[in-house]
Formats: C-alpha cells, structure tokens, sequence
C-alpha cells in the first residue's frame, strides 16, 4: 500500500522549516522502513519492499535508476544529497482548494566534488499536491476499486456513475446528441450489432439498410503487428449474415464489447471491422468522414495500455496502490490544522494516462480530441474524460484546479470542436484562447506521435482541420491555411534528427505524396510560427501581385502558369493588418474568393477549378501542388555548431548578423547543396523605436521584452510622439526588422523545394534591404 514514511512526515510535512535536503545517501533512499513499528510483525513487507511504499522516496528512486543510475554507486557518494525540497501553501482563487505544495528539485554536485568521470545528469522536478480529504470527495475504498479494472471484478459501478452524471449533470456535453433528433443523428456506414447474448457471433450490420436502434460506442487501440481478423471484400458478406464468432475477435475487442454493454449500448463501431481493409475505395470514402464516426458517437473506448491487439483494456492491480495517499497531521500540525489529507503526484494525468503507449500514436490524437467522451483503460485505472470533467478512479470525482493543467485545455478544446458545425460560426468558449492557437499546438501534439504509414499523415489530422476550416472559413491545404499562407510556410521541425525528408523517401512505410512545403512532409515534432498577427507585415505574393493561395479542386480561381523570371524589380511588399476573430476571417476570406472576371482566354491564365463537385466533409485536394511565389530569393551559407547543434545562415556582405537557420534534415558538410543554399523571405514586421528611448533598459513603448510588439498610435502619442509632425527626421532610422522565410534548393525550370527555415530579429534597414537585394523572382515552391 502506497503511503509516506515517517522520514518524510518527520523531516518534511511536519519540520519546521520551507525547505531542506531530502537524504543524505542512495542507501538511505533505499534502506530500511524508519518507523516506530516492531521490523518483525508478519504484516511488515521486505525492507525493499518498505521503502519503495512511500510515495515520495520511490517516485525519486526511481527517477534516479532509470536517468541516472551512476548516482547509486559508491564512487558518487560524495555527490549526495542530490534533491532538495521546499514545502508551501498554494494561494487560494476564486473557487480554488486549499492546497499545500512539496516539491522535490535536483541538486547537482558542485564542481569540486565531481568524481573523475562523472556525467552531467538531469532529474525531473516533481511535484506533489495535498489536498484536504473532504475536498475530493467522494474517495473509493479498496473494496470498491477491486483487484483489477475488470468489470467482472467492480461491477463497473464507477464508469456508470460517470457517464450517468455526465448525462444527467452536465450541461455541456453531448450538446450534438442533445439538440439533434434521432431520426437525424449521424450513424457509420457499418457498426456491429452487439446487442445479442454475451459470446454469440456478432454481425457487421450497414445502415443504409438496416435500421440502428440506439447509440454506438467508438475504440480506440494500437493495432501492433500481430495479425488479426479484419473485415475484407471475400468475407464481408459472411460476416453481415452469420456474424463474426467470438472467438475470432482479438482481447482488445472483446474488452471493449464488455463495456459498451456494460453501458447498455447495443453497437460498437471498430476500424478494422468497420471499413473495408485492402480496399482503396472504401479506405478513401470512411478515412475523411471518420471525425463524424467519433464526434456522434456515445463514448469512445480507449485500451491505452495495449501495445497490439492482443493485450485487452482490463489490468490486474494491487487496489491498495490505487487509492488515494492520506496524511494525518499531530493534532498540533499548525500547519495542516489537524484535517486528514490526501497526497497526490502533480503528474497523475500525465504519467499514467497521456504518456500511455497509445496515445504515442498519431491517428488517436485525433480521436481523442474529437471525441464527445472517453473511458481511457490505463494501466493501473481507469480514467474519464467529457467536455466537464477529467477524472479517475483515484479521484473520481475530477481532477483539483492545480492538477488540471493539461488535461484542462484539452477538455476545454474538445468542447468548443463538439459545438463546431457547418454554418462556420466561430467556436465561442469561455476560455478566449484563439483558434491559430489551439492549431498551433495540436500540430505540435499530433506531429510528436508516431504513425505506421506516412501516407496517413496528411489524412489522420483532417477531422480537427476540418472542424478549424468550417469555424474560420478560411481554406486549408495539405497541413497548411490559406490565410497569411506565407507566415505558415515557415513552420520548423523542433529537432533536426533524419538524414532524409520522408516524403523523398522509396520506403514503403516512409513514402508520401506530400509537397516540401508541407509539414506533413516530415517526421518528428513541428513547430508553426505565428500565423496571425495585428502588426503590418511585408510578405511575399503570388505571381500577380495577390495574397498566396493553393489551387484547390473544385475552386474556381485564375492561375497564371506561365514560367517566367521577372526582370523587373518588385513593387513594395504590402503591408496587411491581422486578426483573428472568426466573423473578420470569414469577412476576408469571402472577399479574397468573390468570383474574379473571366481570363481564360488570355494567354497564360487558365481557370483551375475542376468539374467535379467536391465533398466539403472531404479533405481538401489540389490541382497542383505547387505555390506561386514572387519574391528576393537569396544565397547564403549554413554554418553548424557541433557543441549546440545548432545552425546560422549567413549571408555576403552581411557580417556579424545572427540568422536563426532551421534545417529540415541533418545538413552534411561533404554535400556543398546542402552547405550552400537559396532563401527567400516570406514575411517581415517593421518595428518602430521611439528614438527617446533609445539605450533604455526597460521595455521600449513601441514594443514588449518578447514579442516585439508594434506599438499602437495611442501609445505612441501617449509616448510623446505626434503622428502629424512635419518633421519626419524624428523617425528616421529608427526602425528595425524582424521576420522569417525559408530555406530551399533549386529542382529546375524555376522551380524550388523547402529545406528549412530561418527567422531574424531586430536588425537594421540596411541589412534587411540587404536580404531583399536581389531582383524579384517568380518561382514555383513544390
């Protein structure tokens, strides 16, 4: 049973200091139980075992065997105590808990007692909530949380009891459900009916002809690399008149069965089952609606600690291990005023949960963040999961405000996505956070998961991008918006790790039809710049001097596809003021695709829209893949730091000037195209400088320590600066540049691939100008 040791109750929740040194060596981290019990009681575990009870020794014990296993030797006795902590009480807010906070930090040894050898180590900070017991309530007993999250084993009383509050209780969830009659719900095209005795063959039912009586419930699962039965074109039929027998069905889907009818829910729709496998057509047709499979559905099913099909949703457990921490403080305790507290680990959400080998995978970010409700099956519990509350079966009645930090904003996310529809109205929440944002960090979430075939890339992220698009009815291409596209084609990858750009890979698993300019284009996490902004910018535009668009299927937009270097220098890049309500997106991307007049019989132009009528619940296909630019390109040099892998571009002429580079994949030094290589900047703000305030250490008015922010005219005039001044003296060369492009290599015939990109900030007129010197250019990006 998992509890404190009288060590850290002494010296910690109960010493009279905020702070100290917690053990003084690895054998005392690890020796035996310091408790006033008799050592030799039957009752009493092994002296191993002892320790590892306590909550905060194990949790430290064994971050130090798994990331940094030196410091259990003898020869590194000399670099402990290598953890201090820190004891305080949290400030209340609003309707916050009253909390008290333990953290435990890493120490490093100071340089004199480094031992010959030593490695440079890291310990996590871990943090450690106590909460008054009867704030969390209700708390389960062991005999309610059972020896397994088997349902045989609790009756499955408590995934009940949340799916029957959120029903009842909660106001904001299961809106669509709620607001939308039964003879109008969206159904799949196939689900298996379940609703039949308890190991009788299930049938694969499709629902254009037959009639669903009831919700269904969706699974998410890691199908590992086992094989298992699936639905094919030679057994479909089989499979819609005598079943599927049960024995043929894998643990994870017999699980998952269990507890949608635990649930009373007579269908379940599975991937495998459900779609076509080996069959393109069908692939095609289910793949871009599978956000309306998981949006409707009742509640997913998520086998988290499965990694393949074999493992199933239920774990056997020690309950004791389970249920929550308490502490019971001397009566005296000023501290904890003699209340009984339960002690939690900050990271609970975290580490058992999100960190769980299935949410590693890409296509169930997606099903996640879609879905209206989850029971996740965790490997020690079972986790809920609803627009209104994140819990456990630790703490089952949600989640306390200071442990809510992640699971918080993905809660809150896929509240305003299950409210999102088709008349594009702006997904309002009561947390104002703004659409460019939330997709800036979901790209960065679903790119940091991992996918069996990189053809899905683009495919497995089109449900979220679907529901942004119909919000912001701004048009979407290949992982990219056309609105401000220039700002998002500068997107970088967070760790420049491969040798290649998988989408030029000829391996199977690797292989993808996607363009260099897309982020789909690559492996591993991504990281998109700022895409809206209300300060002016300088961009680049297409051919004709327009905002860059993609040449969408079924658009009908003027392409010019005429090659041609233009030798005639550029006009000035036009500034654009930006922001990101949804009404004034819409307003702008309704302006940018009013229907142009007819060119298509001058020579050059040619209308790209195609004949066919394109689903708008489709993923959006292009008729080329190619973005029209006209801008400076330049050429520069990358150069390498092998101590911070990190890399500069420099350009002629230009010394002393730090450029940020981003390289898609590892450049090689033997390979002078990779060494040497074309740029272009896609985007630059100009921030103004106050020259009063030059040399001012604090914060300029004109702009913020971090983001540069271009000040607005009342600050300016607030500031001391007339607008109408005659004399413009005061403003000259008191401007700078910051901004970013992108990195690219020439393919031929005017035409470009991305390698990379690059950002600079703060730098002089001069050498901004100096990066646009060249003549303007009318390219292809592919």
């Amino acid at each position: 049973m998992m509890r404190l040791c009288k060590y850290c109750i002494e010296n910690i929740l109960e010493s009279k200091e905020s702070w100290e040194y917690h053990r003084g060596s690895w054998e005392s981290l690890v020796g035996e139980w310091d408790t006033d019990e008799p050592p030799c009681t039957p009752e009493r575990a092994s002296t191993t075992e002892r320790r590892e009870n306590c909550l905060f020794c194990s949790t430290l014990r064994q971050d130090i065997e798994k990331l940094a296993p030196a410091l259990t030797e003898e020869r590194y006795a000399v670099a402990w105590p290598v953890c201090r902590w820190n004891i305080r009480s949290l400030a209340k807010i609003q309707e916050s808990l009253e909390t008290v906070v333990v953290t435990f930090r890493y120490v490093p040894p100071v340089s004199e007692i480094k031992v010959v050898g030593y490695k440079e180590v890291e310990l996590p900070t871990r943090t450690f909530f106590l909460f008054p017991e009867d704030h969390v309530q209700p708390l389960p007993t062991v005999e309610q949380l059972g020896p397994s999250t088997n349902l045989a084993d609790n009756g499955g009383l408590q995934i009940r009891s949340w799916v029957e509050n959120c029903d009842i209780k909660h106001s904001d969830c299961m809106k669509r459900r709620k607001t939308t009659s039964k003879s109008k719900r969206f159904v799949p095209t196939r689900l298996l009916d379940i609703s039949g005795a308890p190991t009788a063959p299930i049938r694969v039912i499709e629902t254009a002809t037959t009639l669903v009586q009831g919700p269904y419930c969706t699974l998410s699962h890691c199908w590992g690399d086992i094989k298992f039965q699936r639905l094919l074109d030679t057994n479909r039929e089989r499979f819609m008149k005598e079943g599927v027998p049960w024995q043929l069905f894998t643990k994870n889907f017999q699980d998952a069965i269990e507890i949608a009818r635990a649930l009373d829910v007579g269908y379940i729709w599975i991937d495998s089952l459900c779609i076509i496998q080996e069959s393109k057509t069908d692939w095609d047709r289910e793949a871009g609606h599978m956000h309306l499979v998981y949006r409707n559905s009742y509640c997913n099913i998520a086998v988290a600690a499965s990694k393949d099909s074999t493992g199933g949703a239920f774990r056997k457990r020690d309950p004791k291990d389970v249920a929550p921490v308490r502490y019971r403080p001397a009566d005296d305790s000023p501290f904890f005023l003699g209340k009984t507290w339960v002690v939690v680990s900050e990271d609970l959400w975290e580490s058992e949960l999100v960190g769980s080998v299935l949410y590693a995978r890409g296509w169930v970010f997606q099903e996640r963040m879609l879905s209206p409700r989850i029971l996740h099956f965790a490997e020690n519990q079972i986790f809920w999961d609803c627009p209104s509350l994140s819990a456990c079966e630790t703490l089952p009645a949600g989640l306390p405000q200071p442990m809510d930090s992640v699971a918080g904003p993905d809660r809150h996310w896929r509240a305003r996505l299950q409210v999102a529809n088709d008349n594009h109205e702006p997904l309002a929440g009561a947390i104002d956070q703004s659409m460019a944002s939330f997709w800036k960090t979901a790209v960065r979430k679903y790119t940091s998961c991992n996918l069996t075939n990189g053809s899905d890339k683009l495919i497995a992220m089109w449900g979220i991008a679907k529901l942004v698009r119909d919000a912001l009815g701004v048009e979407y291409g290949d992982g990219l918006w056309e609105e401000n596209l220039e700002d998002q084609l500068a997107w970088r990858v967070a760790e420049c790790k491969l040798t290649q750009r998988p989408s030029e890979s000829t391996e199977k698993k690797l292989a993808r039809a996607i363009p260099s300019w897309s982020w789909a284009s690559m492996d591993g996490e991504i990281i998109i710049p700022d895409r809206m902004s209300d300060m002016p910018h300088r961009n680049v535009t297409d051919h004709d001097c327009r905002p860059l668009c993609f040449d969408l299927k079924g658009r009908g937009r003027i392409v010019d596809m005429t090659p041609n270097r233009s030798v005639v220098e550029a006009p000035t890049m036009p500034a654009r003021g930006i922001s990101d309500t949804g009404a004034e997106l819409q307003r702008r991307s309704a302006q940018l695709h009013k229907e142009q007049p007819d060119l298509s019989d001058e020579k050059g132009f040619y209308r790209s829209s195609s004949p066919e009528i394109m689903d708008r619940d489709d993923e959006p296909k292009l008729n080329s893949k190619s973005i029209r630019i006209k801008g400076h390109v330049g050429y520069g040099i990358l150069e390498g730091n092998k101590d911070t892998e990190e890399w500069e571009l420099r350009i002629d002429g230009i010394p002393n000037l730090e450029i940020e580079a981003f390289p898609d994949t590892i450049p090689h030094p033997e390979d002078p195209v990779a060494i040497r290589i074309y740029f272009v900047v896609l985007s630059a703000k100009q921030v103004f400088i106050p020259p009063s305030f030059m040399g001012d250490a604090q914060p300029l008015p004109g702009r913020d320590s971090e983001s540069h922010r271009l000040a607005s005219i009342d600050e300016l005039v607030e500031a001391g600066f007339d607008d109408d001044s005659e004399d413009d003296a005061q403003f000259d060369d008191e401007f700078d540049y910051s901004g970013h492009g992108i990195l690219m290599k020439y393919a031929g015939d005017n035409r470009f691939l991305r390698t990379g990109s690059f950002r600079f900030r703060n730098t002089s007129e001069q050498v901004y100008n100096k990066l646009q010197e060249t003549e303007s250019w009318r390219f292809w990006l592919d």
